[in-house]
């Protein structure tokens, strides 16, 4: 009984969290504090789900398609970065 209410209750408050990031993303970019190329940056996992949702046809295999990709990226630019910093290049 209070299994639904509860992932009621998470689903609006994830909304309302990614609405008003939405929101003071767009702000900012209208202010001029954010480039829209960093904030652009935000929809490459969305690309990502996309494009393994289209290949492979479920949600649960896309997601965690998503994810290790995203992991993956992420480890090779830790490594790139480090690189570069190590290498001043």
């Amino acid at each position: 009984m209070y299994v639904p209410i509860a992932i009621g209750l998470m689903l609006a408050l994830l909304a309302i969290g990614l609405a008003s990031m939405v929101g003071f993303g767009i702000k900012n970019v209208a202010q001029g504090k954010q480039e829209l190329s960093k904030i652009l940056i935000f929809l490459v996992p969305i690309a990502i789900f996309g494009i393994s949702y289209l290949a492979l046809g479920t949600f649960t295999d896309a997601a965690m398609a998503t994810m290790l990709i995203t992991m993956a990226i992420l480890a090779v630019m830790l490594v790139i970065t480090g690189l570069r910093t190590t290498f001043k290049f």
